[in-house]
C-alpha cells in the first residue's frame, strides 16, 4: 500500500519529546539544513528497521519498505513532509550523540512505542543522523528487553544487520546499566543514581545552578514527619535532627582498591577519565548490592560498643552478602571516613551554588560540604563527583525510630 494513496488509515503524530530545554542554536536548525549522506538503512528483525536522517525523510524509500512508524533519535525532527504526513506514525526523541546524553531515561517509552507499532503490522524505522549511534543504542535497549539478552548479545544481533553501528563509550553503560536494573528504571538502584548525580552535575556546571529537568537527584528530607520511616538513620551529633537514612549513603571503596587505574596514561581525555570512573564506582556499587535483607537483625542485636563501631558494622553488613560475610577478610570495604550522600531537600543551598557548605536545618552547626561541579577527594584518597558529604564527627549514626511510625 503505497503512502501517496488515499488510504483511510487514521494516525496520531507523537510530538517531540525533549531531554532537556533545547539549544538556542539548535532551535533554529531544521532537518533540511543538514544532509545525513546517501540513504541507508538495514532490517535488524522482521519490521524492525535501523538507518539514517536521509532514509527516513524519502518516501519512496519508506514506501518500499512498507515502513509506516519513525521513531526519530536526532537534534532536530524530520521535516514537515514526513512528521505531518497523513499516513506515518513520527516519534522525535531529541538528543545528541555525546556520552552525556541521557537515553535511557527513554528506553521504557521507545520500547513501547516499537513494540506497539510492531503489533498492530506497522513496519518502524529508529533513525539517528547517521544510523550508528543513537537510533542503534535503542534499537539495541529494545532487543535486551525483548530477549532479556546483555548488551554484548543485543549488539552483535544489531552488528550482524548493520556492520557499522557503534553506540558512544555513554550509550554503552546506559544500555548495560538498563539490563543491571532488569530492564526497567529503578530509581533506587545505585548505579542510576550516580548516573542522575554526575549528569546533574554536568547541567549546573553548565548552567550554574540545578536545573528544571535535573530535580528529581534530589530526595525527600528524612527528618520530616513520615509514616514507617527507615530505622537506621544519621543525626545531627549536637540537636539529634535526622539528616540522612541510610538509604541515602553513597558508598564507595577507598582508593587503594583502585590503585591500579593510577598508572594509566594521564592524557586520556575527559570521557576516558569518566568512564575510567564510572567503572570503579561499579565495581563498588556491585559488592553493595550484594546485601541480604536478613543482615539488618544482627545490626540490632550488636552491643553499644559506640557509635563510630555501630556505624562501621553497618556499612559493613549493607556491603556482605552471607557468602562474603564467610570470607570477609579477602575482601575490600567500603570508606567510612565520610558519608557521601544523595542532595536531599533540607540542603537548601545546592539549588543556587554551585559548591558551599552544609548546615543543619534545626541548630544551624556545620555538618558537611557539597561541590556539584569538582570532584571531592575523600581521606583515604578516592575522589566524588559530584559530591554531598556529612563529617562523621559531626553526626551519629541511630536506630531511635526503629519502632515508631513517625519521626519528626
Amino acid at each position: 500500500m503505497s503512502l501517496n494513496e488515499g488510504i483511510a488509515v487514521v494516525t496520531k503524530v507523537v510530538p517531540s519529546v525533549r531531554c532537556r530545554a533545547a539549544d538556542s542554536t539548535a532551535s533554529l536548525l531544521t532537518r533540511e539544513d543538514l544532509d545525513a549522506g546517501p540513504i541507508s538503512l538495514d532490517e535488524i528483525e522482521a519490521g524492525l528497521w535501523l538507518g539514517n536522517a536521509s532514509a527516513a525523510a524519502d518516501l519512496p524509500t519508506l514506501n518500499r519498505n512498507s515502513i509506516r512508524t519513525i521513531l526519530s533519535i536526532d537534534s532536530v525532527p524530520l521535516p514537515v513532509h514526513i512528521t505531518d504526513h497523513p499516513n506515518l506514525r513520527v516519534r522525535h526523541v531529541q538528543a545528541a550523540d555525546v556520552p552525556r546524553e541521557d537515553l535511557i531515561r527513554h528506553f521504557e517509552e521507545n520500547n513501547r512505542f516499537i513494540r506497539d507499532s510492531l503489533d498492530a503490522g506497522r513496519h518502524v524505522l529508529v533513525h539517528c543522523y547517521f544510523g550508528v549511534s543513537r537510533s542503534a543504542t535503542v534499537v539495541i535497549a529494545y532487543l535486551m528487553e525483548k530477549y532479556r539478552l546483555g548488551y554484548d548479545a543485543a549488539f552483535q544481533r544489531v552488528r550482524a544487520k548493520r556492520r557499522f553501528v557503534m553506540p558512544n563509550p555513554g550509550f554503552v553503560n546506559q544500555l548495560k546499566l538498563y539490563a543491571r536494573m532488569g530492564y526497567r528504571i529503578d530509581r533506587t538502584n545505585e548505579r542510576y543514581k550516580l548516573f542522575r548525580l554526575r549528569l546533574a552535575g554536568d547541567n549546573v556546571r553548565k548552567a550554574k545552578r540545578l536545573p528544571t529537568e535535573c530535580m528529581d537527584v534530589v530526595k525527600g528530607d528524612p527528618g520530616v514527619i513520615q509514616e514507617s520511616p527507615e530505622p537506621f538513620v544519621y543525626r545531627c551529633r549536637k540537636c539529634r535532627r535526622v539528616v540522612a537514612s541510610r538509604s541515602n549513603l553513597l558508598l564507595h571503596k577507598p582508593k587503594a582498591a583502585t590503585a591500579g587505574l593510577s598508572q594509566l596514561p594521564a592524557k586520556v581525555g575527559r570521557e576516558a577519565e569518566t568512564t575510567l570512573e564510572e567503572s570503579a564506582a561499579d565495581e563498588a556499587i556491585d559488592t553493595a548490592n550484594d546485601a541480604e535483607v536478613g543482615t539488618e537483625a544482627s545490626i540490632s542485636m550488636a552491643p553499644a560498643t559506640g557509635v563510630t563501631e555501630l556505624t562501621e558494622q553497618l556499612r559493613r553488613s549493607s556491603i556482605s552478602s552471607e557468602q562474603s560475610n564467610r570470607s570477609s577478610d579477602k575482601e575490600t570495604p567500603m570508606c567510612s571516613k565520610i558519608y557521601f550522600i544523595e542532595p536531599l531537600a533540607w540542603m537548601t543551598d545546592i539549588y543556587r551554588n554551585t559548591q558551599g557548605r552544609l548546615y543543619c536545618p534545626k541548630c544551624t552547626v556545620k555538618l558537611g560540604s557539597f561541590n556539584w561541579v569538582m570532584a571531592t577527594k575523600c581521606p583515604c584518597g578516592a575522589e566524588i563527583f559530584p559530591a554531598f558529604y556529612l563529617v562523621p564527627s559531626k553526626t551519629e549514626y541511630s536506630t531511635v525510630v526503629q519502632n515508631v511510625q513517625v519521626t519528626v
